[in-house]
């Protein structure tokens, strides 16, 4: 007997078909299908499943990270706000002060100047008084040259 045949003729499920080349047994394609079933069952549970579930985590994370990312871009744009109002009420605040310490300065200023118009009037009104008894002071002295000029003059004239 040859090999072949005895393989053949010996094969599990006892039903055989020969088309020369292809040799078909019924427990062939049984066992085929019992194997891949029980690889697809295997490889779905240590490789598929584990698979997809670090997918389905990683779209969650993402989602998770862009919900955040809209949440701190809008809480960014409301510090943002609150900044520049704060920036703009500091900027008033400054030119308040500006303006009220240059207005302070200004007032300072005419203060100084009235108070050294009213001291430089002072001082020349007792210029003038001053000025004015030394022109009566001369206008008698003058007047006493006068007198006795003339009555010098009118006892040369009358001697």
């Amino acid at each position: 007997m040859d090999f072949k045949q005895a393989i053949i003729d010996n094969a599990w499920g006892g039903f055989s078909m020969d088309y020369g080349l292809l040799h078909l047994q019924l427990a062939t394609p049984t066992a085929v299908l019992i194997i891949l079933f029980v690889m697809i069952v295997t490889l779905n549970k240590l490789l598929f499943q584990p698979v997809l579930r670090t997918l389905d985590n990683r779209k969650e994370v993402i989602s998770k990270c862009q919900k955040r990312v809209i949440q701190v871009n809008e809480e960014l744009g409301k510090l943002e706000q609150d900044f520049q109002k704060k920036l703009d009420d500091v900027r008033a605040e400054v030119i308040h002060l500006r303006n009220t310490g240059h207005e302070k300065g200004i007032a300072t200023r005419e203060n100084t100047i009235t108070v050294e118009r009213e001291e430089l009037q002072v001082e020349l009104e007792k210029n003038v008084a001053e000025l004015n008894g030394e022109i009566e002071a001369a206008k008698n002295y003058f007047a006493k040259l006068n007198q006795e000029l003339s009555a010098s003059i009118s006892k040369q004239l009358l001697s």
